[in-house]
């Protein structure tokens, strides 16, 4: 009985070893996969008198715009309400220095669209980017069959229904319909019949790089507060 319980303790100790030899490993490997990612972090800053749901806002445009300029980041976002601040986390890793600093200041624009019946900054306000359905850049030959750069709008039905109503009625007039990008006068054509199929096309002093831009600006979501980066940590 003895010989019988030595046998067994020695295979005790044969299996606690090899335990032991196979828990040895496994903090190597559990180092290598949850190794910690060296991150850096964007402090936004929202100006004014500002709400808990206003900067709920302001965080879900920055994280739609961060997905669609920067997916690749890994961004996370949390919010102070006493602050009035918005701190966004990424990984350094596929993002440098110079690319968070020229992102983190396109991402505070405001990317406000706005038509206007009229010239002037604060005529009447007729159609926003709530009211567009998709903007692209589109290249057009001109009558004298060059190329040029433009973007086009295609607005929804609510905008579809209120610009058909406006250039019907300044068609003909001597008053344009006036369209301001951030508060930036882009064109301010006049209307010779009205446009109710929902289109719309911008000119400007575009190359396509800078349509395509304008186009994409568009398309994302605007920001209606003053936003400004507090500080960057890299």
């Amino acid at each position: 009985m003895k010989k019988i319980k030595l046998m067994a303790a020695a295979a005790c100790i044969v299996l606690a070893n090899a335990a032991s030899c196979t828990r040895s490993e496994e903090p190597a490997e559990k180092k290598s996969e949850t190794k910690r990612k060296d991150t850096g972090s964007i402090v936004f800053q929202a100006e004014g008198d500002i709400s808990k749901n206003d900067l709920d806002i302001i965080t879900e445009v920055l994280k739609l715009r961060t997905e669609n300029e920067m997916p690749d980041i890994g961004q996370e976002f949390s919010e102070d309400y006493d602050a009035n601040t918005i701190t966004m986390t990424f990984e350094k890793e596929n993002a440098t220095r110079e690319n968070i600093e020229v992102f983190s200041e396109r991402v505070c624009e405001k990317r406000l669209l706005e038509f206007r019946k009229g010239e002037k900054a604060d005529d009447e306000l007729i159609l926003t980017n709530d009211d567009v359905e998709k903007a692209e850049n589109v290249i057009m030959a001109e009558t004298d069959g060059s190329m040029r750069d433009y973007v086009s709008i295609q607005f929804n039905d609510h905008g579809t229904d209120v610009f058909g109503s406006v250039t019907g009625q300044l068609a003909g007039t001597d008053t344009p319909v006036s369209i301001w990008f951030d508060g930036e006068l882009l064109s301010a054509p006049v209307v010779s019949s009205a446009i109710i199929d929902g289109n719309c096309i911008i000119s400007g002093d575009f190359d396509t790089t800078a349509a395509a831009e304008l186009a994409k600006k568009i398309d994302s979501a605007p920001l209606p507060y003053e936003v400004s980066v507090k500080e960057i940590n890299y």
